[in-house]
């Protein structure tokens, strides 16, 4: 079904699968105006992408209050650190 449709010939594609003259020429109209849109997309997506790299980067969280470390813990992880250090 690559050169034919359902109900007929297809007009923009040959028996190859490629685009027709005729294809090219409708869509010739349309090249710059696609390549325009899609750069101002992209640009669009990139500042977007930098302002919250930035935003995000200069937090330094210190106004967070950090909960306090049960004492069980921190037994627990010294124990762990003097078994590893010792092996």
């Amino acid at each position: 079904m690559s050169s034919q449709l359902r109900w007929g010939t297809n007009k923009y594609q040959d028996a190859s699968s490629r685009m027709s003259p005729a294809l090219l020429r409708a869509r010739s109209r349309y090249t710059t105006r696609n390549i325009v849109t899609g750069i101002v997309i992209a640009g669009i997506v990139g500042s977007i992408y930098a302002y919250a790299a930035t935003a995000t980067g200069s937090d330094d969280f210190s106004d967070v209050p950090m909960p306090p470390v049960p004492e069980m813990a921190v037994e627990q992880l010294r124990r762990d650190r003097e078994g590893k250090g010792n092996t």
